[in-house]
């Protein structure tokens, strides 16, 4: 009986080994995820011919649901892996609405690296006698059977010997080649300390189901940012790139990161299919890739699980604290999750209206699971930004008020909640809690080092505080984390101002308005920053521009009347207050609008019996007086510095 032959494909630069499973190039391994060393391996066994793509399929995948874009995806970043189109290399062909070829030469060796006489390797043709040939049957003649006796003695004994040898040396060199392998997985997998998570793509065939997945990468990109140790780019930048066409290298550099993780999420009903794949960036080579399938209750330990294999890959320390933040307490409902993932799709919008909606989701997710910690931190969330001056749409006191309630159910269910930690934060910071608020902050970011929100949220309470370096470390570190973020920027370009640096808070704010010439709030801090540098006539362009942004907000309103007003033009700073009187009557109007045009007029007793009232409503802007350059006319009065006192903002405690 003869030996059967493995065989071992060479092409090209590369070798493919299906007994050990690898793929070599140049003698070293090469990461590839499973499904595409399968495509692989069946083109290759097939190599010059086409094979359609019904057959690559049922050869590869078993699960019950696959489509075709599972398939084409796998080619595409098979293609990446072999270096296609490198001084013009083409290993697979596309055969449109068909199928793929592999078109480049293949050489079949046998386990001992020789040409495979098997499988039409070089090999002399046997000797065959006439009579066999024409009766069809073929057989070899024996070369021994010519020999002597004692000749064959000695060539059987040599052939023993022989064999001892060769497997003595085969032992060898697979103990080299493991030996080999496992140092250069450790010595040339990169260090990667920095990660960006891309969009996931919709593979449902639904664009009903952008929300989930959009979700499914939010919920990736906050596991991971809770390990410290990585720096891990926030959802608004990694949202620019969704449906791009740039290279990975390309992304990875624009983001200053070492990695990418990208992937897909398939859903069919309450089951969740997510493929996910590690890349180094600057290679463009394949780290680590997994298929996971699972119920859609228990997507939080999916998600859970992704983060930590890859955690695991790129061979960053994890603490006990952090480990423990990746493992899901407990089950969540399919109608709470579901909810929850539509609420934070419109909670990062950010516009009143789609506010309004996301606190619908998050109060639905709350019904469907009453102990849902997260959909009440969402909800937190919600209602402070619906607070707050810019948006305008409740009262802030009021909207704090609900905030605090949902934030602390949060916490209650589960204190390490971060977004809950960050929310209370901010309930507090604005109540003029300082300690507290303070406190609060710091174990969100204890929590998730790389909260970006976080980071920006501090930032605004050590600027309020006057501890101007702390909060531009802050921003900056922000940044670092979400370096698209156009709010990050705009943040920043505040903080400057209330750091009395207006040339450089102005060129921040410009450059805002350079990437979104319609950004509403950087062109309502360009109108503060420029009051502030005593640039009235530019104040009044860029308050303008707000107005018509915002659709005449009563914000928006109160900065152009300050600005009409010092400019001198005091007939339209009072044709603005008489329109924001007349608002009064049918929505809310913050009353910081109504003082800061007062401030334009020079009406200074009316100005402070507004922000007697906007003291008793605890308004948003008075945290920010201790340092504010738009309230310095009325500093030298007595009743400011009681003001600040009853503030807490009189000294220099913490």
């Amino acid at each position: 009986m003869s030996k059967q032959v493995k065989n071992i494909y060479e092409f090209g630069p590369f070798c493919l080994n299906p007994s050990e499973h690898t793929l070599l190039r140049e003698g070293r391994p090469i990461p590839i995820r499973p499904k595409m060393f399968d495509i692989l391996l069946v083109l290759i066994e097939n190599h010059g011919h086409l094979v359609d793509k019904e057959q690559l399929m049922t050869s590869v995948w078993t699960e019950q649901f696959v489509e075709e874009g599972n398939l084409n995806k796998n080619i595409s970043m098979l293609r990446r892996v072999l270096g296609e189109g490198n001084n013009g290399q083409k290993f697979i062909e596309t055969v449109p609405k068909r199928g793929f070829r592999f078109v480049a030469d293949v050489r079949q060796l046998n386990d001992f690296g020789e040409p495979d006489l098997v499988s039409g390797g070089r090999a002399s043709t046997p000797v065959v006698s006439g009579e066999d040939e024409a009766s069809g049957f073929q057989e070899a003649h024996d070369p021994e059977s010519t020999l002597p006796a004692a000749h064959i003695r000695t060539l059987h004994f040599s052939k023993k010997w022989l064999g001892i040898v060769v497997i003595g040396l085969l032992f060898v060199a697979v103990l080299v080649y493991v030996t080999s392998l496992r140092e250069s997985r450790t010595s040339v997998t990169p260090a990667i300390t920095s990660i960006v998570v891309l969009p996931l793509q919709n593979l449902s065939g639904d664009p009903a189901q952008e929300y989930f997945v959009d979700g499914m990468t939010d919920a990736l990109i906050g596991d991971l940012a809770q390990i410290g140790a990585l720096r891990v780019i926030s959802r608004t930048s990694a949202m620019h790139y969704k449906g791009t066409n740039k290279s990975l290298p390309e992304i990875a550099r624009e983001l200053n990161v070492d990695a990418v993780v990208e992937g897909t999420v398939q859903r069919a009903g309450d089951r969740v299919h997510v493929r996910a794949q590690l890349i180094h960036a600057a290679t463009d080579s394949h780290l680590w890739a997994a298929d996971y399938d699972r119920d859609l209750r228990d997507v939080l330990d999916l998600q859970a699980e992704v983060a930590g294999a890859i955690a695991s890959e790129v061979r960053i320390k994890i603490t006990p604290a952090e480990r423990s933040l990746l493992v899901p307490k407990r089950v969540i409902s399919r109608d709470a999750i579901d909810n929850y993932l539509q609420g934070r799709y419109f909670w990062n919008r950010r516009t009143e209206h789609d506010l309004r909606q996301a606190v619908v989701y998050f109060e639905n997710a709350i019904k469907a699971d009453p102990n849902y910690a997260q959909a009440y931190a969402g909800l937190a969330d919600s209602y402070n930004q619906l607070g707050t001056a810019m948006i305008g749409g409740l009262p802030s006191s009021e909207a704090r008020q609900t905030a605090e309630i949902a934030a602390r159910k949060a916490l209650e269910i589960d204190n390490e909640v971060a977004e809950a930690h960050v929310a209370l934060g901010y309930v507090d910071f604005f109540n003029w809690n300082w300690a507290i608020a303070e406190a609060e902050f710091k174990r969100a970011l204890e929590l998730n080092p790389n909260y970006a929100f976080a980071h920006s949220q501090y930032a605004l309470y050590l600027v309020a505080r006057g501890r101007i370096d702390e909060a531009l470390a802050e921003i900056n570190r922000a940044q670092e984390l979400d370096p698209l973020s156009l709010t990050m920027s705009m943040t920043r370009g505040y903080i400057l101002q209330n750091a009395r640096r207006y040339e450089e808070s102005i060129d921040q704010l410009r450059r805002v308005i350079a990437l979104d010439p319609n950004h509403y709030g950087a062109h309502w801090f360009l109108g503060m920053a420029y009051v502030a540098n005593h640039q009235f006539e530019e104040a009044v362009a860029a308050s303008e521009k707000a107005v018509a942004l915002s659709g005449r907000a009563p914000a928006a309103l109160g900065v152009l009347g300050l600005a009409y007003g010092l400019a001198g033009r005091k007939r339209d700073a009072n044709r603005v207050l008489s329109e924001l009187l007349q608002l009064q009557k049918q929505r809310y109007v913050t009353l910081m609008a109504l003082c800061y045009v007062n401030i334009g007029l020079g009406n200074k007793d009316q100005a402070f019996a507004w922000l007697e009232k906007a003291y008793q409503e605890r308004s948003n802007h008075l945290a920010f007086f201790k340092v504010s350059p738009t309230v310095d006319s009325l500093r030298s009065d007595p009743r400011f510095a009681d003001l600040l006192r009853r503030i807490g903002l009189d000294s220099e405690s913490r």
